[in-house]
C-alpha cells in the first residue's frame, strides 16, 4: 500500500543523493522491522539510517537514554535529538558538522511521530505517522 501512496522512485533518488542524509529512530518499538524493510530493502538506504530498530518488550529499559519510554519527543528521543544537533528544548547545539539533513522517530506502535531537520526541531505529532 505504501508504494501506491508514496512515490518510492523519487524517495530512492533523494536518499541516493550525496547531499542528503537521514536517520530514523524506531525507539525499540514494533515498527523497527518495517522501517528496515521500507528504508533499507525498498528504498536502498544504508543500514546506518536506522536507530533502535530491534523491538524490545520494555523499549530498551530504564537504563537506556529514553528510560524505556518510546515517546517521540524532545524529552525521550534523546539519541535522535542529540544526533540531529538539538537539545531537549529544540535549540541548536554545536556546529552542525556531521548532522543528518532529516530525522524522524515513531513511538512504540508507530501512531505518533517526531520530525527534525538539521539542527531544527520541526514537529511532534499525535497523528498517524
Amino acid at each position: 500500500m505504501l508504494m501506491k501512496v508514496f512515490d518510492f522512485e523519487a524517495i530512492k533518488k533523494l536518499i541516493a543523493r550525496k547531499d542528503f542524509s537521514m536517520v530514523y529512530d524506531s525507539m525499540n518499538g514494533v515498527q523497527g522491522p518495517y522501517a528496515r524493510r521500507v528504508f533499507i530493502d525498498e528504498l536502498g538506504a544504508p543500514e546506518s539510517v536506522l536507530m533502535n530498530a530491534v523491538p524490545k518488550e520494555d523499549f530498551g529499559g530504564k537504563d537506556t537514554p529514553s528510560h524505556g519510554h518510546a515517546d517521540p519527543n524532545l524529552t525521550y528521543a534523546v539519541e535522535l535529538v542529540q544526533k540531529m544537533g538539538t537539545n531537549k528544548t529544540g535549540e541548536k547545539v554545536g556546529s552542525g558538522e556531521g548532522v543528518p539533513e532529516f530525522g524522524a522517530a515513531a513511538d512504540g506502535d508507530a501512531d505518533r511521530n517526531m520530525i527534525l531537520g538539521k539542527q531544527w526541531f520541526v514537529s511532534p505529532s499525535d497523528s498517524l505517522a
